[in-house]
């Protein structure tokens, strides 16, 4: 799962850049959010790999969560056929009364 992941919808609105990546023994995520003219850089943030199944080292899904401050998103993402699919989970924390939503990305690398 280790590397960069480029979505596979060249109009996705929300993220279209995933890098998975180790760092000294930790499992992190750099999300990179649509945006023009570059993708905006949510950051690096500590992920959890897991496995396939207990008795397995082989790592087939993470999650990862973003607090913005004014929203949370909680990423989860697995491999399935040589793609990743990213779900989304996104919350408001700032009293806007807007709905939290969910959204579902594919991604390549």
């Amino acid at each position: 799962m280790l590397g960069t992941w480029f979505a596979t919808d060249k109009q996705a609105l929300g993220v279209v850049k995933l890098e998975l990546s180790d760092r000294d023994g930790t499992f992190v995520v750099r999300a990179f959010g649509a945006a023009t003219p570059e993708p905006l850089d949510w950051g690096e943030v500590p992920a959890i790999a897991y496995a396939k199944s207990v008795v397995s080292d082989e790592g087939m899904a993470v999650s990862a969560t973003y607090d913005f401050g004014f929203a949370e998103s909680l990423l989860a993402a697995y491999t399935k056929g040589g793609i990743l699919v990213l779900d989304t989970f996104n919350t408001f924390k700032d009293g806007s009364g807007r709905s939290a939503y969910f959204s579902r990305e594919f991604f390549h690398r």
